[in-house]
């Protein structure tokens, strides 16, 4: 039996009494516990009552907390005859119970004003009271939640969404870690060493896991090269002794050096050399890829927690600021994230003209706002029905002008907010020249997120014109040896560390001799790290201009150009052509139901679907390269590529200072 939980309640749990605890709460005057929201701003107050033996709190849960960054089932409350008993059910970001994070299957009692943490969703526990339980209902008499769908109450739920802490996307990432370490330094750079930039959204993935995971990464090679740097010490001092204690033997006609004893001193570094080298593969093999992130083994908890107490807050205030409905990019690249231009068009409609009536003449149109027809186009992609289907409208904003709002921007020395009302989303002006635009947006991960294609479209009244804007993207599948860690053949323990010390024999002489140059990197680096944040602190302090807005996540760094499998490019194809036809339809039943004649936007319908079927053939090429129109590059952003290599497969932009 679970601490807390009185024989009583369990025996009539056990029996069906409707999950209702009937025991009484010492000391409560038979009232019932009850939860109140600190955090976030826009649902502090909302209590919900425990009056069941056992609560479950999660985005599934039966106290429900729609945060991207709480689990699915996150933690469990239990109500018993000694009081109520917190435990941490494996959440991906844990339970932080009065700033003290919870181990694992270690309940704790609750005391009166005890302050609980899930991801960024601060409650606060009380003894007594009344709350509500349904978060829904309640969102009804309060303002609305953006965690949860807008618009309508007729609006249906959406489709149920993985969890990204234990997608196959995370798992992924998480091992190209531990496989490149240009893409660990990547990581590290654009999550750690960025402390005032947003970032940018990882679609279907958990920053904070792979992150933890790089950081891991870094530690171990780190390690590894310093056992390396000070044996290849010795061995030079070790020649450096043996050169002077013969200096003069050099200068004679027949030298007799002894080289022997010194040849013999250099071998205990060099099979230490080989020792550390082999260790580094092992572990990296077998106790890291083969035990912790292949998929029948991965659990999001396992990932190493930081040493460094920077890092540390750089992911709790990443944990606190959830990838949401503002998007704050920079330069010419506004859908940071997306990866991939895929299609794009906008459509000019006449919306002056009224339907035909039977009797003759015209109806008169009926005026409508854009927020009225967002509303039903994110209905419509909802009913569209595929699995993991994500809708919402967005605000996207210019990095260099996020800091004159303070509703995005509240500290200047803080990232951007990831999350605004809905109300001030539409209350943005939406003319020429605006920095701050909403867009729905339409996000399908496919393939285990190999491929996630995201779709924006924006609509804008102008003197008795709707002008329609429509944008594709799609993010591919990674590398191909980022999913080495699914094609490893079974071994032993013994037989990896067999195999390991066969490839350290290969490897030794290169990471020896490779040890000063890879520390000097890393050492200049960080410097370079550190002085890029004080002249972003200073910049920021002072009130110059200051960029914040995003650039490039790192799924699209490990994004490939390749499609990989034939259906995946004819998948992809379909969404667009499926999503976009079925939207295309929505607006002009909008139109119709508000009196306006659609003739005219049929004909540019019919023209979009025929140029879409001619130009964005996305068929795969002998080659396997995604074959479209619009495919689009921003210049110094090559997916899977370094810079310096135009962009081609297998070449990447070296990670930003």
């Amino acid at each position: 039996m679970h601490p807390g939980v009185c024989g009583a309640c369990a025996r009539r749990a056990g029996a069906g009494a409707a999950g209702r605890g009937m025991c009484s709460m010492a000391g409560n005057g038979g009232r019932k516990p009850y939860l109140v929201v600190k955090a976030p701003g826009h649902l502090a107050g909302t209590r919900w009552e425990l009056i069941q033996d056992a609560h479950v709190l999660g985005r599934y849960g039966d106290i429900r907390l729609s945060s991207p960054d709480v689990s699915k089932r996150h933690a469990e409350l239990r109500l018993g005859s000694d009081g109520v008993w917190l435990n941490d059910l494996h959440s991906s970001n844990g339970v932080l119970h009065n700033g003290v994070r919870l181990a694992p299957d270690r309940p704790v009692r609750l005391t009166e004003g005890d302050l609980l943490q899930f991801g960024s969703v601060q409650l606060v526990f009380h003894r007594n009271g009344y709350g509500v339980t349904d978060l829904r209902d309640h969102q009804r008499r309060r303002a609305p939640d953006p965690d949860l769908p807008t618009g309508p109450l007729h609006h249906a739920d959406p489709p149920p969404v993985d969890d990204d802490a234990r997608s196959s996307s995370t798992r992924c990432l998480a091992a190209a870690t531990q496989l490149d370490p240009w893409f660990a330094d990547v990581v590290v750079q654009q999550v750690v060493n960025e402390p005032y930039r947003a970032l940018a959204p990882v679609f279907g993935a958990d920053l904070g896991i792979v992150t933890r995971w790089a950081l891991a990464a870094r530690r171990r090679r780190l390690a590894r090269d310093l056992v390396l740097l000070a044996l290849l010490l010795c061995v030079i001092a070790l020649i450096g002794v043996g050169v002077r204690t013969h200096v003069g033997e050099f200068a004679s006609d027949q030298p007799r050096i002894d080289w022997q004893p010194y040849a013999l001193g250099t071998a205990p570094a060099l099979l230490l050399g080989w020792l550390a080298v082999a260790v580094d593969i092992w572990v990296t093999d077998h106790l890291v890829l083969r035990r912790r992130l292949t998929a029948h083994r991965y659990q999001p908890a396992q990932a190493p927690d930081p040493l460094s107490s920077r890092a540390r807050e750089r992911l709790t205030a990443v944990a606190q600021r959830p990838a949401g409905n503002l998007i704050v990019c920079s330069h010419y690249y506004p859908f940071a994230g997306s990866g991939f231009q895929v299609d794009e068009w906008d459509m000019p409609i006449d919306i002056r003209k009224g339907t035909v009536r039977p009797e003759g003449g015209r109806r008169a149109p009926q005026p409508f706002t854009t927020g009225e027809l967002y509303d039903v186009l994110v209905a419509a992609a909802r009913g569209i029905g595929l699995n993991n289907l994500r809708v919402e409208e967005r605000l996207f904003v210019d990095g260099l002008n996020v800091a004159l709002d303070r509703r995005l921007l509240p500290i200047r020395d803080q990232p951007p907010l990831t999350r605004v009302d809905p109300r001030v989303m539409r209350a943005m002006p939406d003319g020429l020249g605006a920095t701050r635009r909403s867009y729905v947006s339409i996000e399908i991960p496919a393939w285990s997120g190999q491929l996630v294609v995201t779709m924006y479209l924006r609509a804008v009244q102008v003197h008795g014109t709707l002008y329609l804007e429509w944008s594709a993207y799609a993010l591919l599948p990674m590398l191909p040896e980022y999913y080495a860690v699914d094609r490893l053949p079974h071994r032993t323990a013994a037989g990896s560390a067999v195999r390991a010390g066969a490839q350290a024999l290969s490897r030794l002489l290169p990471a020896l001799l490779g040890a000063p140059r890879a520390l000097a990197r890393r050492a200049s680096s960080a410097r370079a790290a550190a002085a890029h944040r004080r002249r972003q602190r200073r910049l920021i302090r002072g009130g110059y201009q200051f960029d914040y807005g995003a650039q490039h996540s790192i799924r699209e760094f490990a994004c490939g150009l390749d499609e990989g499998t034939y259906f995946l490019g004819r998948d992809l194809s379909r969404a667009l052509a499926t999503t976009q036809q079925h939207l295309l339809n929505t607006v002009g039943d909008f139109l119709e139901s508000h009196g306006i004649d659609s003739e005219s936007f049929q004909r540019l319908q019919q023209n979009v679907v025929q140029n879409f079927t001619t130009n964005n053939d996305y068929s795969v090429r002998n080659d396997n390269r995604v074959k479209a129109k619009y495919f689009h590059n921003s210049g110094n952003y090559a997916p899977g590529g370094r810079a310096g290599s135009g962009g081609g497969g297998g070449a990447r932009q070296a990670a930003p200072r």
